[in-house]
């Protein structure tokens, strides 16, 4: 706001200080050339307000008519000095240094008007002073002070008053200055009269300037409409369209009527931003008779410029503008279509095409798609610009994916790649095809979820394109797989076959490729490429169960039992370790074990298939393993429950007894073994009914196994596997014993009479083994002599307390045994021989003594073993031996005849002393 004038000096009128007033023009000029800080220049600005404010007080109030002409040339260089500045770059200028040029401007007139004051001034000087009022005011317009404007115009008005008195003496160059002036001089003043927001003084002004006809001068006629131009701008801004097309229009006619071959450059290009901000203001209008305006204007303009594109944007407007349920597409298309082809290709041009294709395809997708296609083939393509190049045609890809399926549609967008693939040197890069095929895999999967199998492939075969060859192989195996899941889904099995062999090596080696695969085979009836899917399947995919499940459900959906129960296999093995929550592992094993019951049931006389069988006796194991591991939930619990051991259980013993006729006795062990192994992982807390039956059953199992183990063992020809069915035997028979003999007081008469009689069959079965155990040493070979010793006391130990047989019995087995470790160290057979001794001497007394033919052999045998002995001068030992054998003859009961034939025979051994 401007400072209140000093009234000390509106009173003095006669006291103004020329020489003060010159002084601070001379200070100012020096100063203005100076660089101020912002305070410094502050202050500075006041300084000229307050001189502004002094002399023009004294110039509008004085009466004296008085010439200060001393103030010329200081007013004019100051002058010169702001023109100075202000033509150099004033961009760096802040917003205290421009006001204070135009303050500096507006004292320079007031000073060099008050120089040229009186009442004889000559037309020349009227004619400068107007001008300098008129640059004045335009530029404290433009700075936005207004008051000083209203100040200079004022006195510009003056000016041109006094002008009008001398136009009879104005020579014709003067008098066309002074006209020009004139209709300077309204423009501002109608510009100043918007400014202060006073249309109708602006209205008023304008009428008043035209009945004068002022504006023929065509640099006043460009100043007067770009004034107007900005009127109407501005209430344009402000919502105000009657307004601002009325304003518009004053500003299209104030520049039409001159002849547009002297019209700047700058001129023509208000022309055309006039006629289009007049466009959009009739079209604002809301009207018909405004878009009727608008269609005239822009005929009209079209006729003179043709394709510039401005009138194109101006035609597009139009149409824009137009009702939705009468919009021209085929009008707003051809106009694309002439800009296409005639515009300059460049950053902001290809914009501005994208946009209205944009538009287009709001109103009518089918032609802006065309117009892109051309956009893209005819002049995106030549320039090799890939930005361009990509956007376009990601553009294309989003306008083909966001509209109503067709085939036409996806044919276009298929032709454009055609065209991309064609013409591009380069192409698209990653990035850009990512962008793409994101696109499309929308389609893709909005027509696979509707069961568009048709359309879901056509899109598919779009997404792999060659002009889309960057797209990565995690894109191309995914799009090769859903064309894949298309193909199976069909049952078109042979092109399934087809695109699982054109995808490359690791995307056939993805999990989800290879379920598929596997779901081709199941559907081929390939069991062998089933089997090998499995396996992949499980290696490729360690902790993530959900393609095995999946592996399962289908093979159960397709009725294939074998593919299933191998399904569930490796399943099992997946959760072995680590049981999902959503997958119950005795569940699994259930599955399985029906599965391959009902497998074998199917198949009939042909249930004897090793191969299957030897399946469920692995089942069965991994139950029992599984079992042993007690997995639990994620709340802790176990997952093998009493429930879930009765059922286990209970198959494995009916499965067992109910194919121990037809299967291999080897996997009857197994079944009736893994039965053994659920019951002893029972829980201690079980009832005593429970604890009852389980106890029978594990007798039962131990009898079967007893009688299948020595029926093995009497067929084995391998040694080492015979002794170990013997040992296994008499392991079940001992078990057997201990059940019966903890639950023989609970037992029924008829239960225990029955068990008892399975015992004694097992314990025949026992001695049978030790004999066989016995037979199975002698024919050993090369067994060390206190191997072959104990080994064999042992045994006949154990028959012995089994069979209780009589002491020619023992005799025999002494006698083998004695055969069997004459050979060996010396002091193995030596013990046997003092064994034999002992026995003699106990039993020759007794009702029952040693056979005599038996004792003749012992004493033979051991006088000759001492004979051989003597042979090889062994002489501790013979004398050992040969005193045995005397005292077996002994005892011999032939009348002392041997004893006396031993006699004198060892007086012929001449032992050393």
């Amino acid at each position: 706001m401007h400072k209140p004038a000093d009234p000390s000096h509106s009173t003095r009128e006669k006291s103004i200080n020329i020489k003060s007033v010159i002084s601070f023009c001379h200070e100012l000029q020096k100063r203005l050339q100076e660089n101020k800080n912002e305070h410094g220049l502050e202050e500075l600005v006041d300084r000229v307000e307050d001189q502004i404010n002094l002399v023009k007080d004294f110039l509008l109030k004085s009466l004296s008519p008085h010439r200060h002409a001393q103030l010329d040339g200081p007013g004019t260089d100051l002058w010169n000095i702001c023109v100075q500045i202000k033509r150099q770059d004033d961009t760096d200028f802040s917003p205290t240094k421009n006001k204070l040029l135009v303050f500096a401007r507006v004292f320079s007139f007031v000073i060099l008007a008050l120089a040229q004051r009186g009442t004889h001034n000559e037309p020349g000087d009227l004619l400068r002073l107007e001008k300098l009022a008129i640059k004045t005011g335009r530029s404290c317009i433009g700075a936005g002070e207004l008051n000083f404007a209203l100040m200079v115009l004022q006195k510009a008005a003056d000016y041109n008053g006094l002008l009008q008195h001398l136009q009879e003496k104005l020579p014709r160059e003067e008098l066309d200055t002074c006209k020009r002036l004139e209709s300077e001089y309204f423009t501002l003043r109608i510009a100043l009269a918007w400014k202060e927001d006073r249309l109708d003084v602006a209205d008023h002004l304008y009428e008043k300037m035209q009945d004068g006809k002022s504006n023929s001068d065509h640099t006043s006629a460009e100043n007067l409409a770009d004034s107007l131009f900005e009127i109407g701008k501005d209430l344009t801004e402000k919502k105000n369209f009657p307004l601002a097309a009325k304003w518009l229009q004053r500003a299209y006619e104030a520049i039409n009527i001159q002849d547009l071959e002297q019209l700047s450059r700058e001129a023509i290009e208000l022309r055309l931003a006039i006629s289009q901000a007049l466009v959009r203001s009739y079209l604002d209008l809301g009207t018909t008779e405004g878009f009727q305006k608008a269609e005239n204007h822009v005929c009209y303009i079209e006729s003179e410029f043709g394709d510039k594109l401005v009138v194109l944007l101006l035609r597009l407007e139009l149409l824009s503008k137009s009702p939705a349920e009468i919009f021209d597409s085929g009008g707003y298309a051809d106009v694309l279509r002439r800009m296409v082809r005639s515009l300059d290709i460049s950053e902001s041009s290809f914009n501005l095409v994208i946009h209205h294709i944009r538009k287009l395809d709001d109103k009518s997708p089918s032609i802006a798609g065309s117009i892109l296609d051309e956009f893209i083939t005819s002049r995106i393509l030549p320039t090799q610009h890939n930005p361009w190049v990509e956007r376009a045609v990601v553009l294309r890809t989003r306008m083909a994916t966001t509209h109503r399926d067709s085939d036409e549609i996806i044919q276009s967008l298929s032709s454009t790649f055609d065209s991309v693939e064609a013409n591009l040197e380069k192409s698209l890069p990653a990035a850009a095809v990512l962008a793409i095929q994101i696109l499309i895999w929308k389609k893709v999967d909005a027509s696979w979820t509707q069961g568009e199998l048709e359309l879901t492939e056509k899109w598919c075969h779009v997404a792999m394109h060659p002009a889309l060859r960057h797209s990565g192989p995690a894109n191309a195996a995914k799009i090769a797989r859903k064309l894949l899941t298309c193909a199976l889904q069909r049952n078109d099995l042979d092109n399934a076959i087809e695109i699982l062999r054109s995808m490359s090596e690791s995307a056939r080696k993805e999990p989800m490729t290879i379920y598929l695969a596997y779901k081709l085979a199941l559907r081929n009836g390939d069991r062998e490429m089933a089997s090998e899917c499995l396996k992949d399947i499980s290696e490729a995919s360690p902790n993530d169960a959900q393609y095995l499940y999946a592996c399962c459900m289908d093979a159960q959906e397709a009725e294939d039992k074998l593919c299933a129960i191998e399904a569930l296999r490796y399943l099992i093995q997946k959760c072995e370790y680590s049981s999902p929550g959503a997958i119950h592992l005795p569940a699994l094993f259930r599955v399985v074990i029906r599965l391959e019951t009902s497998l074998m049931n199917d198949q009939g006389h042909i249930s004897t298939n090793t191969l299957l069988v030897e399946d469920t006796c692995q089942v069965f194991e991994g139950v029992v393993t599984a079992i042993q591991r007690d997995p639990r939930d994620s709340q802790g619990h176990k997952l093998f429950v009493v429930e879930e051991l009765d059922w286990f259980c209970k198959n494995a013993y009916n499965l067992g007894l109910k194919n121990l006729r037809i299967w291999p006795p080897r996997q009857s062990l197994r079944i009736f073994q893994s039965c053994l192994s659920i019951i002893s992982q029972y829980p201690g807390d079980i009832s005593i009914q429970v604890s009852n039956d389980l106890s029978l059953r594990s007798m039962f199992c131990h009898f079967l196994l007893a009688t299948m183990l020595i029926a093995l063992a009497r067929s084995e020809d391998n040694i080492e596997t015979q002794l170990q069915d013997y040992l296994m035997m008499r392991n079940h028979i001992k078990s057997f014993d201990l059940e019966l003999e903890g639950r023989l007081n609970t037992l029924d008469d008829i239960s225990k009479n029955d068990l008892q009689m399975k015992l004694e069959v097992l314990l025949v079965f026992d001695f049978e083994v030790f004999q066989a155990m016995a037979d199975c040493v002698l024919r050993a070979e090369s067994i060390p002599g206190q191997v072959l010793y104990s080994t064999l006391r042992k045994i006949i130990n154990h028959i012995f307390s089994l069979e209780r047989f009589d002491n020619e019995k023992l005799a025999k087995y002494l006698r083998c045994l004695l055969k069997a470790t004459l050979a060996s160290e010396p002091e193995f057979p030596l013990k046997i021989m003092e064994d034999i001794c002992r026995l003699v001497k106990q039993c020759a007394d007794s009702q029952k003594p040693i056979p005599p033919q038996e004792v003749e052999w012992f004493a033979t045998t051991a006088f000759n073993h001492g004979v051989d002995l003597y042979g090889i001068s062994e002489d501790e030992l013979s004398r050992k031996w040969v005193s045995h054998a005397l005292t077996l003859a002994h005892y011999h009961q032939d009348g002392g005849d041997l004893e006396q034939e031993l006699q004198r025979r060892q007086i012929t051994l001449k032992w050393d002393s």
